[in-house]
């Protein structure tokens, strides 16, 4: 369990580091590499239950939650590779550069690719290295299959992470003439070759560059929910504010934290069931893109933040009538917004994500159980980096809190480990 803590706490770096893209192109508050990260699993997940033939999407997911953990000792180093060596010094002619898709000789390119994936792997072996061999193989081979595309699955995963990418850029920069986002629309056009995802490119044709005739209102439909849960990118976790730390995780942060160690903590529990796992983390807190992100207590808190740090030294203690009237409170409310968010997607789709949903907040299953437990852990866990990092605040009420909801042996044994490495 020490080199399932050490795995992670090197993995939460990616939550603060931002993607070199955006970066270069001087995006303010550009998204981390581990936003990017949650935003494809969560499309890749989503477009594959279209897909024909059938895709595992237990593996998908997988490979969308590893294909960037590399990045922790490597960086973000594909613009390096395929571009940045060759950007001009003078700041026009950069500018101007940056705004296209950089094509470069068959041989050039797979040197650079090839010089690149050896890099990676080399950093995201050093990575995994310590972890137990199933586990570190299970990671190796979803992050190689993603990168070779040697199923079905990793092909779908790398593209989808080309189109999220496009998607983000669209956003940040629009699709006009000189639009940085122009690059991506070329890049993502020449790599995808999977039949529904060239659909799903004419429908972002169609709906941001008004080129096409092709329609798809299930297609339509799904990119508008993509988008729509692109705000939890920007939306910082309430607790961790009302705290007064600067610049904290993000929703989408969070939820990727939450479905990683679903994964890597679940390995152990054979008796559940990963997919519904790994989507049960992913959808649990989706309803924040309406609601915003919450904390029961927020409004009793006082504005002046010395004052609301002495009220949050100690985790709130309400009486069990009140605790049951807050529940009911915001599950109808979070229920509402989930249906709102989803109201557009095929009936299937929409019922098993409110079901997972609803699974969770009712803890209703083994798996809403044991997710439950993980989400409090990723809470302690990155408040005890917080404690480590910000003078002023402690973790303790989070221990409190932690060790009242969690009974799984498998939890209880990651709590002895924080213990003994952060407390």
């Amino acid at each position: 369990m020490k080199e399932i803590l050490d795995f992670f706490i090197k993995v939460n770096k990616l939550k603060e580091m931002p993607r070199t893209g955006w970066v270069l192109r001087e995006v303010k508050n550009p998204e981390t590499i581990a936003e990017h990260t949650f935003g494809v699993a969560m499309a890749s997940w989503i477009l594959a239950t279209k897909s024909k033939p059938k895709l595992n999407l237990t593996k998908i997911i997988k490979r969308s939650l590893v294909h960037d953990l590399c990045e922790v000792y490597a960086g973000d180093v594909t613009p390096f590779f395929y571009y940045i060596r060759d950007l001009p010094k003078n700041k026009k002619e950069r500018e101007k550069f940056l705004r296209k898709y950089v094509r470069l000789l068959m041989v050039s390119k797979k040197g650079r690719g090839t010089e690149k994936s050896e890099l990676e792997k080399k950093s995201l072996l050093k990575l995994i290295n310590n972890l137990n061999p199933e586990i570190k193989k299970d990671i190796f081979s979803s992050w190689r299959d993603f990168e070779r595309r040697s199923s079905g699955e990793g092909g779908f995963a790398r593209q989808i992470d080309k189109i999220e990418t496009l998607l983000q850029a669209i956003e940040y920069f629009g699709t006009g003439k000189n639009s940085f986002s122009s690059g991506w629309w070329e890049e993502s056009e020449e790599f995808t070759e999977h039949p529904l995802l060239l659909d799903f490119l004419k429908v972002i044709e169609k709906k941001f560059y008004q080129r096409g005739v092709y329609r798809n209102k299930k297609l339509e439909n799904i990119l508008e929910f993509i988008l729509h849960i692109f705000k939890l990118k920007k939306m910082p976790r309430l607790y961790w504010t009302a705290h007064g730390i600067k610049n904290p995780e993000t929703v989408a942060g969070h939820l990727f934290t939450v479905a990683l160690m679903a994964w890597i903590l679940g390995k152990e529990k054979k008796n559940l069931d990963m997919e519904k796992i790994l989507k049960m983390a992913l959808c649990h807190e989706l309803s924040a893109v309406y609601t915003g992100d919450t904390i029961p207590y927020i409004k009793k808190l006082p504005k002046n933040i010395k004052k609301r740090r002495e009220v949050l030294k100690k985790w709130p203690r309400l009486p069990e009538d009140e605790k049951a009237r807050r529940f009911l409170k915001e599950y109808k409310e979070e229920k509402e917004a989930l249906f709102k968010l989803t109201a557009n997607l095929e009936p299937n789709l929409k019922k098993e994500i409110i079901g997972l949903w609803d699974e969770y907040r009712r803890v209703s299953s083994l798996e809403a159980r044991f997710l439950s437990q993980i989400n409090n852990l990723a809470v302690l866990f990155q408040g005890l980096l917080y404690q480590k990092k910000y003078k002023g605040y402690f973790a303790h009420p989070l221990w409190e809190w932690a060790f009242e909801k969690c009974d799984d042996p498998v939890i209880l044994e990651f709590l002895q480990e924080l213990d003994k490495k952060l407390s």
